[in-house]
């Protein structure tokens, strides 16, 4: 009965947390939503999670991955668990995303690259190693084409890990980082390695994915994935998805995941 009571209070606290923050609308905290014969009304009236990039509630996400995980994929715009989470980051920084920034955007998620381009007047470039279609230009993050300090804010998530030469490339990120801009970067972190492996002999899918834990990865990144960053002369500021609150994570459906906001370091 003590963990009954216990559960209720958490629940009605989380509730109503998700009010104050208007984070949920006050008739679905308290489950007063109005019944409807549409399948949108049931969605709603069942909905647990909530996609800071949609903005919508969903009673379920779809799995995703190659071990298939459980409510990854939000069934609107696609966005995955580190897409919610930057996104969320980019939104609670005033100074990353403000009118008149010029965002490089590597291997472009359309979910975040349609929410930048709309929301404000900013200078948005997407680009792609592989695909040259209409939202981005097909280039080589390891040889970029663009000038010295030529963006105020670059992008760059789960792709360093598929890049061979990774330092080469984040090289290139520091390069055109104007001196008071920000580089976005994630990669997927083994949480129980410290350092970094890799192998350049291995380069079959098959043995990548045995090695690294998929076909199209060329390491597996350890904690120490930071001091590779900073080696070029950028500043890393980790921002662990863990220290965000229980609930947030909960309804918006975040894992463990870290972030790092890199900035040129000043001389």
């Amino acid at each position: 009965m003590r963990q009954e009571n216990t559960r209720m209070l958490t629940d009605l606290q989380q509730r109503l947390h998700s009010i104050q923050s208007v984070e949920m609308p006050v008739e679905q905290a308290y489950g007063l939503a109005k019944r409807s014969r549409s399948s949108v009304g049931k969605a709603i009236s069942t909905a647990r999670y909530h996609c800071p990039i949609c903005d919508r509630w969903y009673s379920r996400f779809a799995p995703f991955g190659l071990r298939g995980r459980r409510n990854a994929r939000c069934p609107g715009c696609g966005s995955l668990e580190r897409h919610r989470f930057l996104w969320l980051y980019i939104i609670g920084r005033q100074r990353i995303l403000r009118p008149g920034c010029r965002i490089l955007h590597v291997a472009p998620e359309a979910c975040i690259q349609k929410r930048i381009k709309t929301r404000l007047h900013v200078k948005y470039l997407g680009i792609d190693r592989y695909d040259d279609d209409a939202s981005a230009e097909q280039q080589d993050l390891t040889d970029l084409p663009y000038s010295k300090n030529a963006f105020d804010l670059v992008i760059c998530n789960h792709v360093l890990e598929h890049i061979p030469d990774d330092r080469k490339a984040i090289s290139e990120i520091a390069r055109v980082l104007h001196p008071s801009g920000h580089a976005l970067i994630m990669v997927p972190i083994d949480r129980s390695r410290q350092s970094t492996y890799e192998d350049h002999n291995i380069t079959r899918p098959s043995d990548r994915h045995e090695a690294f834990g998929h076909p199209y990865h060329v390491r597996i990144c350890g904690w120490d994935y930071a001091d590779r960053i900073s080696s070029v002369g950028m500043r890393v500021l980790q921002a662990h998805s863990n220290h965000l609150p229980e609930h947030r994570r909960r309804i918006n459906r975040i894992n463990k995941t870290v972030l790092y906001d890199c900035t040129l370091q000043r001389n």
